[in-house]
């Protein structure tokens, strides 16, 4: 077996996943050489642990159930090069037809507009106002050897952490090969997700890799420039008009809305995340007392 695929799914049946695998299907890599693990078990975190440690594959790439290959080519181009190594797709792929917050999270390059402030990015943006420098990778079309990706700690594996850790060990390439991330839709929906995730994952002590490291100087200042461009707007609309003169997409106007509903989201975030705190540090003495 020269390539297994671990895509994490809450269900078989999922729409996406569906096309995903079709598109799977039609790639010109050997059918014979090729194993795809779909994992439903657990979180979409945990999946992908329990995906590479059942993979036989000498390379394993990690998709996510929304995405979609484009090239047909992409998996045996992907292979050639992680094979050494590891490759990752550098950019989304953009489609003029598709929903509007798609497009909108293909021409910034991810689905955080924070991400795109702190310039930690994990696609290219289609707009150069920003170094368009990959500052994380994340799974969408991320391949690598197996014995490289096992050397990382698979007990708390994320996906972004447990990336940047086995690309440690290797060198590798960026590739062209475009993926559609299908992550939009309803925006409402898309940010209770993200508040969900956030309230799952972010601030999990196990966590090696932070969007916003307290730490660095840089990341403070570019927080709290984000946090005054979303709610003054001046700085996302300028950004969202000189991105429509290079490509013409009623979807950069989005740019403002999205920030401001970010901050907002993040900021109850970090309120539910507080009170929750608070919360338990004052039931535990009741608690001790009824012991």
């Amino acid at each position: 077996m020269k390539l297994s695929l671990v895509i994490p799914a809450k269900s078989k049946s999922d729409p996406k996943l569906q096309e995903l695998l079709a598109s799977i299907d039609s790639q010109d890599f050997p059918k014979s050489e090729i194993e795809v693990l779909v994992i439903c078990d657990g979180t979409s975190e945990s999946a992908k642990a329990i995906g590479i440690r059942k993979a036989k594959g000498e390379v394993i790439g990690i998709l996510a159930s929304d995405n979609e290959l484009i090239d047909k080519t992409h998996l045996s181009y992907s292979y050639e090069w992680a094979k050494h190594g590891y490759s990752y797709s550098t950019k989304y792929y953009y489609n003029p037809t598709d929903d509007i917050l798609n497009r909108y999270f293909a021409l910034i390059g991810g689905n955080d507009p924070l991400c795109f402030y702190m310039r930690k990015n994990d696609k290219s943006s289609y707009f150069s106002y920003y170094n368009n420098r990959l500052g994380s990778i994340g799974d969408n079309g991320f391949f690598i050897r197996k014995d490289l990706i096992e050397k990382t700690d698979l007990d708390n594996y994320y996906h972004i952490d447990n990336a940047i850790e086995a690309i440690k060990y290797s060198s590798g390439v960026v590739t062209d090969s475009p993926i559609w991330h299908k992550t939009g839709g309803n925006i409402f929906k898309f940010f209770a997700k993200r508040y969900r995730y956030g309230f799952q994952h972010a601030f999990n002590k196990n966590r090696r890799w932070h969007l916003v490291d307290f730490s660095k100087p840089q990341d403070i200042w570019r927080l709290t420039w984000f946090i005054f461009c979303s709610v003054t707007l001046v700085e996302p609309l300028c950004l969202s008009i000189r991105g429509y003169l290079k490509l013409r997409d009623v979807a950069w106007f989005l740019h403002p809305v999205v920030c401001l509903m970010t901050v907002l989201t993040y900021g109850c975030l970090m309120l539910h995340l507080f009170g929750s705190s608070v919360f338990r540090l004052l039931s535990a003495p009741m608690v001790a007392r009824r012991a």
